[in-house]
């Protein structure tokens, strides 16, 4: 390389040097910086808020839907168990006859299958476990014998649910079972509602409802971890074992859990236990689809602070320059000391740029804090929700602060919905809120905690004051007509307390089994349950 072309590269280099370490380059290198970190930390914060916040909503969601389920089948279940009591009852007296009647016993059992939606089959056994009739007749089973291990379970008197197990036919199914007696009490055999796991029309009716096109969908498993309804039918009776969701559902537990599936997809998780079969339901959700509506809503919200983004870098780069220019003529001057130069104070145009910056920090802060207020508040009453609830609770214990609470809930609410409709039901629930907001007023905080349940939190409040106020408050609503339906509603409350020798958890507890006394014992009353 030539000296002059040496010497060219040099210069070139010196000037791309001077420039970066000009006061302008720097001002506007760090301004820049600064305000992409607070924007990109923004962005972040606000995006792990609403993650966390719609994978807690997505967890309760599929625990409500799991909880719903359990309930319809529970229902369905008892109701089946009911209707087999009825047809055992109908059909004694066919097999007390001196000759039992093969074509009245089929066309009694066809009346009992058709009655009872839910079994795909019905048969009389007799006390030694041979099947004296079965609908539909197609099956071909009279006169076989049940093993052992299945009339094992028919030894006492009562109804029992049996099951899942292979049938004679080779079908993965489940019993329903009830004991036929006499007039005279004798026992004289049992009848069978039996419940094909592959092919029956209540599991499919009841749990398909979920649907599968985001990926979420619903299983169902038994007491001994096999699946019994699954909406890939080929993995009805494979055992699962290695999944946490499943061994505390199979253990009487109902809650949510984030879990990974067998096929190493992230789930969110809901479970309920079925007391009367002891089956576990679980409604999951991939936990990719539950964040896919927020990647894109924010990057709806980044198109629209784009423009007003570009427009504060721009202005910040303009200010820069301009901060830095009379420092640039300061240094300049340096170089004649002979001239004079009258430079304007810039400390004004440096308060300009921290106040664009404080200004863009401000509005982040207060976007992430509407979202935090907004996790705590309940979208209908305008009241405390459960998430705040336990913030305050955590306060109070940490302080050591006792206090009493009310649980209350509106009776028969759901007649109310049935006969009105939602909305009149939600302005029953607004009335409710202003009726005990203006009695409680200062004592204490009235907290929604979830559809007609609703809680109050009586911080330093003795037991008989949180009784009193409790009676005052059922006394105060049964007592106001609501404009909507035209009559006045009733509340059923339970009260109890907390103080440091407890448990957290024990005064709710308490005061929650207090408001169901209340309602067994007849409705709109108190009752109290303290240590």
């Amino acid at each position: 390389m030539s000296k002059t072309l040496k010497n060219i590269v040099m210069r070139r280099w010196r000037g791309i040097l001077k420039f970066m370490l000009s006061l302008r380059f720097l001002i506007v290198s760090l301004s820049l910086s600064g305000v992409l970190f607070t924007i990109g930390n923004g962005y972040y914060s606000t995006y792990q808020l609403q993650k966390n916040l719609l994978i807690d909503v997505s967890l309760e969601s599929n625990r409500v839907y799991a909880e719903k389920l359990a309930h319809m089948t529970e229902s369905f279940l008892e109701n089946a168990k009911s209707q087999l009591g009825t047809g055992a009852v109908f059909v004694a007296p066919m097999l007390k006859r001196k000759v039992i009647q093969p074509a009245e016993l089929q066309s009694g059992l066809d009346q009992i299958r058709n009655m009872s939606q839910g079994f795909n089959s019905v048969s009389i056994l007799d006390r030694d476990g041979v099947i004296l009739s079965i609908s539909p007749k197609s099956i071909g089973l009279e006169g076989s014998r049940l093993s052992d291990s299945i009339t094992s379970n028919f030894e006492d008197s009562s109804a029992k649910f049996i099951g899942p197990i292979t049938g004679p036919t080779g079908t993965y199914l489940s019993f329903l079972s009830h004991p036929i007696f006499s007039k005279t009490g004798e026992y004289i055999g049992d009848l069978l509602g039996t419940i094909y796991l592959h092919e029956n029309r209540f599991l499919d009716r009841l749990l398909s409802q979920h649907g599968y096109v985001d990926g979420s969908y619903v299983y169902v498993v038994s007491p001994q971890k096999d699946l019994i309804y699954h909406p890939l039918k080929n993995r009805i009776g494979e055992k699962v074992t290695n999944n946490e969701v499943i061994n505390r559902v199979t253990k009487g537990q109902s809650g949510s859990l984030e879990v990974v599936n067998s096929k190493g997809v992230p789930m969110v998780t809901g479970y309920a236990y079925v007391k009367e079969s002891g089956w576990g339901i679980v409604a999951q959700s991939p936990r990719a689809t539950v964040l896919k509506e927020l990647d894109r809503q924010l990057w709806l919200v980044m198109k629209q602070a784009i423009p007003m983004q570009i427009l504060i870098l721009t202005f910040i780069v303009g200010s820069a320059y301009f901060i830095a220019r009379p420092l640039r003529q300061l240094a300049q001057s340096t170089t004649n000391r002979d001239r004079t130069i009258k430079i304007k104070a810039w400390f004004y145009e440096a308060y300009l740029l921290k106040k664009v910056i404080r200004k863009e920090i401000d509005f982040l802060n207060d976007k992430v804090s509407r979202f935090d207020e907004d996790r705590k508040k309940d979208a209908l009453t305008g009241l405390m929700n459960r998430r705040a609830m336990d913030e305050l609770v955590a306060d109070l214990v940490a302080q050591l602060t006792p206090f009493s609470v009310i649980f209350f809930d509106i009776d028969h609410f759901k007649y109310v919905n049935d006969e009105f409709g939602h909305e009149i039901g939600d302005d029953v629930l607004k009335a409710l809120t202003r009726i005990v907001s203006q009695k409680v007023n200062d004592e204490g905080v009235l907290i929604r905690s979830g559809g007609e349940e609703f809680i109050v939190i009586l911080p330093d409040k003795k037991p008989q004051h949180a009784i009193d106020l409790a009676e005052e408050i059922r006394v105060l609503v049964a007592q106001e007509v609501i404009p909507q339906i035209a009559r006045p509603i009733t509340i059923s409350l339970g009260v109890s307390n907390w103080n440091h020798t407890m448990e957290e958890g024990d005064a709710f507890k308490r005061a929650d089994l207090a408001m169901y006394e209340s309602k067994n014992a007849g409705r709109n009353r108190v009752t109290s349950r303290f240590y």
